[in-house]
This record gives structure tokens, sequence and C-alpha cells, in this order.
């Protein structure tokens, strides 16, 4: 396992000593040290996994891999970078190929997190609902993938290029969204709304959107979308 880490105190966060990320045998963690925004960009997609926000957790992350590819890790100042040693294509083939990889990522439910993650989603679930988002952005396309998204605290953007197939997010009840799709649209549920099909560009609004609201955009198309309230 090959694990890089720097870190520098953010302007906007005071300084605070910063210790290796203790790497266990099947498990690394970053520690928690008063960070309220943070950035995670994980640059070789994510497959067959599953990410959390976790009420009780006291780390700033914790990756647990299991029996998996180990990630390499880099911390510096405000932002989180992981990624594998094999290309997303490699670790694909082996999700596809009925390999363990059993992936787990908890953050800090303290912290503002953006969240970008380039190469894709494939089974996937992500447990926002006790965390606080500011961003997301996915490139790549996602498919079988699962959202649960707190309540907004701003205009939050979602963003997906590359497409979305069987995507489903969830968001707590009265929370606006504004939904931008190109690229043609089948099988869409938005609350009530509901559309077989939908050629070229489609945008469409639910709840109240004049303030707080997640402003989803997804460019390549979709099948299979689904925004529903908790």
């Amino acid at each position: 396992m090959t694990t890089t880490h720097a870190f520098h105190a953010s302007p906007s966060l005071p300084a605070a000593p910063f210790h290796a990320p203790p790497a266990e045998l099947d498990r690394l963690t970053v520690p928690y040290a008063g960070q309220t925004r943070m950035q995670l960009t994980i640059t070789s997609g994510m497959a067959g996994a599953h990410l959390r926000v976790d009420p009780d957790a006291t780390d700033l992350l914790a990756i647990d891999y299991g029996d998996g590819t180990p990630p390499r890790l880099r911390v510096a100042a405000a932002e989180l970078k992981v990624s594998w040693p094999i290309t997303f294509e490699g670790w694909l083939r082996t999700v596809l190929a009925g390999g363990d990889q059993d992936l787990d990522i908890v953050l800090h439910p303290a912290v503002e997190w953006a969240l970008e993650i380039r190469g894709g989603l494939s089974h996937f679930a992500a447990d926002l609902a006790c965390g606080k988002l500011t961003r997301l952005e996915i490139g790549g396309g996602v498919s079988d993938v699962r959202l649960d998204l707190p309540a907004p605290t701003a205009v939050v953007p979602i963003r997906i290029s590359g497409g979305a197939s069987h995507l489903a997010l969830r968001r707590p009840e009265g929370s606006g969204v504004t939904l931008a799709v190109s690229g043609g649209i089948s099988d869409l549920g938005l609350d009530t709304q509901s559309f077989d099909a939908v050629g070229g560009s489609a945008r469409l609004a639910t709840g109240l959107v004049q303030g707080d609201r997640y402003a989803i955009e997804i460019s390549g198309g979709a099948s299979g979308l689904h925004v529903v309230a908790r």
C-alpha cells in the first residue's frame, strides 16, 4: 500500500498539528482537527462502494477497504484526494468478475463537504443525510447509484456528466429541486411528476425553489432517474 500525505493549515481554519494517517491492515484514517469545510476528491471512480456521514464518527475520514485494493490518500490543506494504483477500468473488471471490493468511506458530521468524483460511479450508495453537502460533481456518468441527501442550506449544485442510468436521489421532504437534463431522458420521476420519455433537453422543478435547494444538472442523457422525498 502506498500512502502519501501533506498538510498545510487553511487560512480559514486555525493551524493544527497533523499526524500521518495511521494505516491499519485494511483501513486508513485522517484525524479530525476542527475542520469545518473540506473537499473530498476521488480521482479513479468508484464501484461497489458505500459512502456515508456517521453522526458518531471521530475521524475526519476513514476508509475501510476490506479485502479490496488499498487506495492512495493525500491530505493537503482543505482537500482530501483518494485514488487507486490501478486504472478504474481494471478495478471495474474486478468488480464485474465478482471481486470483493467492500469499500466503506466514513465522513465526519461536523464538516461541510464538497464531493468530486472523476471516473464515474457504479453500484454505489451514499448516505449523506446526517451531514452537510455544499457541492457534488461526478464525471464519467453513474449507473445503479442511490444518494440520500441532507437538507440543503444554500443552492447546492449536483452536476453529473457522462449520463445517468438507474439513479435515485432522496432528500428531506419539502426540499426544493431544480433539474436540467440534456441528451434526452426516459423513465423520469420527480416527486409526483413522471415521464416515460423526453427528447433533447428537459428542465423541471419541485418543491420550494426560490431559496435553499438542490440544482441538479445531468449531461449525456438519463434513464431510470428518480428524485423523491424521504
